[in-house]
């Protein structure tokens, strides 16, 4: 997430956003809820699963220098599943306010950031079409 930014953005970001500490087990976010920000792992784990049903279906876990809650965040909706510590665990909180003033304060670095966003999530697309066409594999 933070790869070819420059110091000064860095700076901004880490001194203007809320890093949070999650104990194992401490839920970050869960569906319903507002998606007004989203957040950067810097250390833990963080699991992500959806509700069906009455059941928790696990997704994926989110490691440090990953993001999670992006998708929320730039798409308007509200939250749809479970983001739950695994460990101690410390994010990043950006908040789509700090989200435009960073676009506002360093556009050059705004575009790498999103860029760097973009790669992450386009990693997250190949995972899932991988999972999807050995889940549709008949043999």
């Amino acid at each position: 997430m933070f790869g070819a930014l420059a110091p000064a953005f860095l700076e901004f970001i880490l001194s203007e956003g809320k890093i949070n500490k999650y104990t194992p087990g401490e839920t970050v976010f869960s569906p319903g809820e507002d998606s007004t920000q989203f957040y950067v792992v810097l250390s833990g784990l963080v699991s992500f699963s959806r509700p069906k049903g009455n059941r928790k279906i696990y997704i994926r876990c989110f490691k440090p220098g990953e993001q999670i809650g992006f998708v929320g965040m730039i798409g308007l909706h509200e939250r749809r599943g479970f983001a739950i510590a695994e460990e101690q665990t410390y994010l990043l909180e950006i908040t789509s306010e700090l989200f435009h003033q960073v676009c506002e304060k360093f556009p050059a670095d705004f575009v790498v950031f999103l860029i760097n966003i973009t790669r992450e999530l386009s990693r997250e697309i190949n995972d899932l079409d991988a999972l999807c066409t050995e889940l549709n594999t008949v043999e």
